[in-house]
């Protein structure tokens, strides 16, 4: 694991693109932010330029870097990373065409997310009776999904588990106890109880079966599924319902914020539709990767 650790960490620093630049273009401006305390080459590398590469880490790394020894593969990874950039510039590498558009790719996509920043402000402030006004009109976005609780014998053998069904269409009231006996699921200590659970989240052969149980109590034919074979008693089913907003005013909030945001970038970019000419080759598109299928 920490092997790992270091080959992700090596892989961030050394390949990263997010990098605040420490390297000689930028000697007097980054000196002017901090101490310096690292010199590679002609390069410069200041208190400040570290404590912002610091900041940049991945969450998952920075309590590695805590460590004296993370903290030494971090410097170190800094170090190569200068000492990389500074014999690629010395080859004249900034100069290819491939670098050139990588650079330019990098551009438009530093751009388009300043642009969005500055354009796309919502006020966090929003006002309670908005809040409430907008889980009103949205209240099923928030509300808990039905569920069906149901109980399961699980066994591998088909024939068991017909042996059961017949046993259960004398006794039904003797489901929990066959399932302590026979199931193999954990659920058996139960007496066969998995709990509620909302649809889409079990298997679809146990699905379709419960959903034809019509009363609690009611118990199915044998299923088969991946597992084995099942047989299901219905519990109940537990409606939908809506929270009470104070319960879910931070989601409220979140997902009101989002929408707004969402709704301005849509007027914005409607709005620049009209302002640029945009013209496609729709033949000439359809025909683009349709050469790689043939």
């Amino acid at each position: 694991m920490k092997r790992l650790l270091v080959v992700v960490f090596m892989i961030v620093f050394v390949f990263g693109c997010n990098k605040k630049a420490t390297s000689q273009e930028n000697v007097t401006a980054s000196a002017a932010k901090g101490n310096v305390v690292i010199e590679v080459g002609t390069a410069k590398i200041t208190d400040e330029d570290i404590k912002a590469e610091l900041e940049a880490l991945p969450p998952q790394l920075k309590p590695y870097v805590a460590t004296k020894e993370g903290k030494k593969e971090f410097i170190e990874s800094l170090v190569k990373r200068e000492l990389l950039y500074q014999e690629a510039k010395a080859k004249g590498l900034e100069n290819s065409e491939k670098v050139k558009q990588d650079l330019e790719k990098i551009k438009k996509r530093l751009l388009v997310d300043a642009f969005l920043r500055d354009a796309i402000k919502v006020d966090a402030k929003v006002d309670d009776n908005v809040l409430k006004e907008y889980y009103k009109k949205n209240e099923k976005k928030f509300a808990e999904p039905e569920k069906t609780h149901t109980k399961h014998i699980l066994v591998k053998d088909k024939k068991l588990a017909d042996e059961i069904a017949e046993k259960l269409k004398k006794s039904p009231e003797s489901f929990e106890k066959l399932a302590a006996e026979y199931s193999i699921d954990s659920s058996g200590k139960q007496g066969g109880d998995i709990g509620a659970h909302e649809k889409g989240t079990l298997v679809p052969e146990y699905e379709a079966a419960m959903e034809k149980l019509k009363n609690p109590g009611d118990i199915s034919p044998v299923v088969k599924s991946q597992f084995g074979y099942h047989i299901i008693k219905l519990v109940g089913r537990e409606k939908s319902k809506a929270p009470k907003f104070e319960d879910v005013k931070d989601e409220v909030k979140e997902e009101y914020l989002r929408e707004n945001q969402k709704t301005l970038f849509e007027n914005i970019v409607t709005d620049l539709k009209k302002k640029y000419n945009i013209k496609m080759n729709e033949e000439a598109i359809e025909k683009i990767g349709n050469e790689t299928h043939k």
